[in-house]
């Protein structure tokens, strides 16, 4: 018995050491971010290329990826809004940002070459941890950025976006996109393509974990290639829109639910599973063919027409 409640004891100083400790980390915590609650410096910045930093290393871009006479935008964003619009033929890239100085840090970076090829990049993460972020909301209300980026028409361009703890909305509609590759964790995103692009798509990538996104009329955009991967999370994919050529697309869903509506104007392969032998009213105009690779583990896609 004696034993036992050494044992006991033993165990029980423990865990009192350990609720000593977080207690005197969150309460350590919470007074660095009661001191800092009135320093709130919010900046209003416009970034462009041109007034943009060189940089040695592009992350997520290497030179010889880069085709010539094309531009590749990166964009690694993290706990904020964050919006792409479409723009004017003829203008740069150009960034319009509000955030608060003393918790966020913002950057971009400009490189050039030979070949008339060029990466531009923008960074916005927040410098203090999650728990310090916390506390200081709730004290000072704290300030979230809001990055807006607008891309000119008539330009070809790849996109890189990375989105991590935060909520990102994009529309695409008439410009030149000739790659896109979307990532995100622990937040979500909606993408949307309202009209045709001057080019159809080479390719498009959407892949993240803990989170979840909507993207519409995905057939304006036309990509040889679509490539759609969901961990813990969900996806609404409407693939409507105005197709100029055959596609391969393939679809992973892991633990989550994904939605995928199907154009009228299209042939499909790959889906019968889903959908019965669909049958093509008008054999005398070739249509657009679709066709599906589908991989469901832990998790479910709903295909509708």
């Amino acid at each position: 018995m004696s034993e036992n409640r050494g044992c006991l004891k033993t165990g029980l100083f423990g865990c009192l050491g350990i609720i000593v400790i977080l207690t005197v980390l969150v309460g350590s915590t919470a007074l660095i971010a009661w001191n800092r609650s009135g320093k709130v410096h919010i900046e209003d910045k416009v970034l462009t290329p041109e007034s943009a930093g060189a940089s040695t290393e592009v992350k997520g871009a290497k030179v010889t990826e880069v085709p010539a006479g094309t531009g590749r935008v990166v964009l690694d964003l993290s706990q904020g809004e964050f919006e792409i619009h479409p723009d004017q033929p003829g203008r740069s890239v150009r960034v319009e940002a509000t955030y608060d100085s003393e918790v966020y840090l913002l950057e971009d970076y400009f490189e050039s070459f030979p070949d008339s090829s060029w990466v531009y990049g923008v960074r916005s993460q927040r410098t203090i941890s999650g728990l310090h972020a916390l506390f200081r909301q709730l004290m000072s209300g704290g300030n979230s950025p809001r990055i807006d980026v607008y891309l000119p028409a008539g330009v070809p361009l790849e996109l890189l976006i990375i989105v991590k703890e935060g909520g990102f909305e994009a529309e695409l509609g008439g410009l030149w996109i000739t790659k896109a590759d979307f990532r995100y964790k622990k937040g979500g995103f909606s993408l949307s393509i309202d009209e045709p692009l001057q080019e159809p798509m080479e390719s498009l990538t959407i892949s993240g974990a803990m989170g979840g996104f909507e993207a519409e009329r995905l057939g304006n955009a036309s990509p040889r290639v679509l490539d759609v991967k969901c961990r813990m999370g969900g996806a609404d994919i409407d693939l409507r829109g105005s197709w100029s050529r055959d596609a391969d697309i393939r679809l992973d869903v892991s633990m989550g639910g994904m939605a995928v509506r199907i154009p009228d104007d299209v042939q499909v392969q790959g889906l019968e599973t889903y959908l019965g032998d669909l049958k093509v009213e008008n054999e005398e105009m070739p249509l657009p063919v679709l066709r599906f690779s589908v991989k469901e583990k832990m998790g479910e896609i709903e295909i509708s027409d």
